[in-house]
């Protein structure tokens, strides 16, 4: 085996997520002998896109296989271009795995597999004694499927770990009956600060502009909970639209080439067909594109010979391509999980472009319904279930029904701060003990001098006590929450008041009347 050389931040989580795996379960159950015996430690794990989870899951794949004699890994994803990804990573470090899922009866410790393919071979793996020791699943948002927990009921012994960047669904499912704790990475914002991802400037459509109006009106919802295809391409797919797409791309990206998010293919051939005749070499792919072909094109596109990727959902997941110089967003979603898989394909550095920042062209407004792609997420409220992973529609569109669109020029809503140094860790903690809060037309965020931490949302934010401040949303209404000095949540804004007995406890008053204490 080759030695995985993982930055710090990946030998923490390795670190954290061993320390979970060889952790004592609390949950039991009866084998089909009557004997009681300990459900297998389980844990997602959250890192954003581009910042190396795949590294992380070799490494712990290699720590299973170097301590523990007998059980295989079985690393499990929902499309065959993942299982075929996952290959590539294993093929790097020199981890040999079975060359084909239908190699039943070989004897090897890896097996990677699709979802798919599992439910349908998993008698014969079972009569074959194939036993999994170890289970990682990859992208594991997707893990809430019934396969899966099938998958996880019939493997109750074996060690379980989910990978993603945005572990929450839209139907405010909880991922905590499959996995028992969450762990959490830095966030996006402090990865941007330490050179491990790329800056960005993004640019979106404005409030009244034709094509955001257009998505304001769109009312079907598909079975997933999110915008319907259908709707969205009579409205979305016509000529003046996409020549806007070409205009932005011309103005924001001119030498640049990049990745283009479609509604289906039909909208992807519109797009590549009208960008190809203006000048900008472009192709259309969606999952029923030859893998082949689908390979060459990209390869074609690293080379420079192509300048724009459209896609229909191939590009979103699991895409590692460090070329990307910018995203084009020509579909609205309600997923965050899909909004941020999309602009996190441009995010990865350039080993090769040190001064890469990447251009993202918010086309269809979904920067109004998440913020922006580093803004601080509740992903332990979404794990939990208790926060929906679901863009929120701002209320002033329900009185935009008979608004006049005024002009379709975008707006610049971030800018990369391109003077800014790379730093490490230490320096990183240095600079955030500067942040402070400030007030901007009646709201208030974080910032450190001018660089803004967290955008003026709040109603108040209190000074920063040791690691801490308070946060307030609402005016007549006023619920409270704790802000850390990177802008994340740590207490959401859902209390009746807050009373800080020190640095590291608060006692909380819920809308109940009920009071508690929180250890920090």
């Amino acid at each position: 085996m080759k030695k995985i050389k993982l930055y710090d931040y990946q030998q923490r989580m390795l670190e954290d997520i061993i320390n979970v795996l060889i952790s004592a379960a609390t949950s039991t159950f009866y084998n089909e002998n009557g004997k009681k015996e300990k459900v297998g430690s389980s844990v997602m794990v959250q890192m954003p896109t581009g910042t190396g989870k795949t590294y992380v899951m070799a490494a712990v794949v290699k720590w299973f296989l170097d301590n523990h004699d007998t059980g295989e890994v079985w690393i499990v994803a929902h499309r065959r271009e993942l299982v075929e990804q996952m290959q590539q990573t294993l093929d790097r470090f020199c981890l040999d795995y079975g060359e084909k899922e239908m190699e039943l009866k070989a004897k090897v410790r890896i097996r990677v597999l699709s979802i798919q393919w599992l439910n349908r071979h998993i008698d014969e793996l079972e009569g074959a004694e194939c036993t999994p020791g170890l289970i990682v699943v990859d992208e594991a948002h997707h893990a809430i499927a019934t396969s899966y927990q099938d998958l996880f009921e019939r493997n109750r012994k074996a060690l379980k770990l989910g990978m993603t960047a945005t572990p929450c669904r839209m139907n405010k499912k909880s991922f905590s009956k499959l996995f028992e704790i969450l762990l959490k990475s830095p966030c996006t914002n402090d990865f941007i600060l330490r050179g491990y991802l790329a800056p960005y400037d993004y640019v979106v459509i404005g409030k009244y502009s034709n094509d955001q109006l257009t998505v304001n009106q769109l009312k079907s919802r598909g079975s997933d909970g999110d915008y319907a295809i259908k709707e969205m391409d009579e409205k979305l797919n016509i000529p003046q639209t996409i020549q806007r797409l070409y205009d932005s791309v011309k103005k924001y990206a001119d030498g640049k080439k990049g990745i283009v998010y479609a509604i289906d293919i039909v909208h992807a051939q519109a797009i590549a067909t009208c960008y190809n005749a203006l000048g900008l070499k472009s192709v259309a792919l969606d999952s029923k594109t030859p893998a082949k072909k689908r390979k060459e094109m990209v390869e074609a596109f690293r080379r420079s010979e192509i300048d724009c990727l459209v896609n229909v959902n191939l590009f979103d997941e699991g895409f590692d391509c460090p070329d990307v110089e910018f995203i084009q967003m020509a579909r609205p979603t309600l997923s965050l999980a899909k909004y941020l898989q999309m602009v996190g394909r441009g995010l990865r550095i350039n080993h090769e472009n040190k001064d890469k920042v990447c251009m993202i062209i918010d086309n269809v407004g979904n920067y109004r319904k998440f913020g922006l792609p580093d803004k601080p997420r509740n992903w332990e409220g979404m794990f939990a279930g208790l926060r929906a992973g679901k863009g929120i529609i701002p209320t002033y569109v329900k009185k935009m029904q008979n608004i006049i669109a005024v002009n379709d020029e975008m707006i610049t809503v971030k800018k990369a701060n391109t003077a800014r140094k790379k730093m490490t860790a230490r320096q990183l903690n240095e600079y955030l003990k500067n942040v402070e809060p400030f007030q901007q037309d009646g709201r208030w965020g974080l910032r450190v001098k001018d660089d803004i931490i967290v955008k003026p949302i709040y109603t108040y934010i209190s000074n920063f006590r040791g690691d801490y401040a308070e946060c307030r949303i609402g005016i007549q209404r006023c619920l409270y929450g704790l802000l850390d000095r990177r802008g994340n949540i740590i207490l959401p804004p859902e209390y009746k008041d807050i009373y800080r007995w020190n640095e590291h406890t608060v006692e909380v008053k819920g809308n109940d009347g009920y009071s508690r204490t929180i250890e920090l």
